[in-house]
């Protein structure tokens, strides 16, 4: 069973599914998963990635919380959460056309930073 688990702090792979975690605006560990089913999908043809990246988004922002109102700085945070479990979140699956999407639909910041996680693995 292909799974991804978009959550709050690491990423880890295991045997056909992700754990991604994404940290909270005021700097702690938030203890969140969401699982991401994608057994159903080849994420290598362009609709299954498409599939597959519109429900990694969607755990991305079940993940990270609800946004901040008001605080500059927490939205910014917000924001670099949910851009930051994405990245991971295409990077673990390890699709070339997830991973196409994914850069063209990111800004050159996002890309920059999504750059330097595949990198890093």
């Amino acid at each position: 069973m292909k799974s991804i688990f978009i959550g709050a702090a690491a990423i880890a792979a295991l045997a056909g599914s992700v754990a991604l975690f994404a940290g909270t605006p005021d700097g702690n560990v938030a203890r969140r998963s969401v699982a991401v089913h994608y057994q159903d999908l080849n994420v290598n043809s362009d609709v299954g990635a498409q599939r597959l990246y519109a429900r990694l988004k969607s755990a991305a922002r079940r993940a990270c919380g609800e946004p901040p109102d008001r605080d500059l700085a927490a939205i910014s945070d917000y924001n670099r959460c949910r851009a930051d479990a994405l990245s991971a979140a295409v990077a673990d699956v390890g699709s070339r056309a997830l991973t196409a999407l994914h850069r063209s639909s990111v800004s050159r910041l996002e890309l920059a930073r999504f750059d330097s996680v595949v990198t890093a693995r």
